[in-house]
């Protein structure tokens, strides 16, 4: 298969699980932006279920404990060694405090143990996560 067609069909089944997800969470009343780039070339399997899961996770989170009258938002964006995830959210007050849940330390985990960072910031009711996800070995 050539390159462009594994890219098109890994952004196509990424696309799919981020269209099903803000799905999910427009029914009980979410808003907010869901962006993904354009990969600059195929991403290997280990990589693909690191990046299908990841914002799953995040999409959880969401439904799980961000207030629904707030915006949210996840973007994923490729550049040449790397893919990067940011997500933010309002968190409802009853969550106020809350740290890593143990879906995302698993994350922070595999991101850092293969040379990414995954940060998170929490300011008031306002969370943010910013992960760099590195891509070398995916030629």
């Amino acid at each position: 298969m050539p390159a462009e067609a594994g890219i098109a069909s890994q952004r196509a089944g990424l696309q799919s699980l981020i269209d099903e997800e803000e799905s999910r969470l427009e029914a009980p009343g979410f808003t907010g932006d869901n962006l993904l780039a354009e990969p600059h070339r195929p991403l290997t399997p280990e990589t693909m279920r690191l990046l299908s899961g990841l914002p799953a996770e995040l999409y959880a989170n969401i439904a799980e404990h961000a207030d629904r009258g707030e915006w949210y938002a996840i973007c994923v964006t490729f550049d040449t060694d790397a893919i990067h995830v940011s997500a933010s959210d309002t968190t409802t007050p009853a969550d106020m405090g809350l740290g890593l849940g143990s879906g995302l330390d698993r994350y922070r985990t595999i991101i850092e143990t293969c040379g990414g960072t995954f940060q998170t910031h929490t300011e008031q009711a306002h969370w943010q996560l910013e992960a760099v996800i590195p891509i070398d070995g995916d030629r």
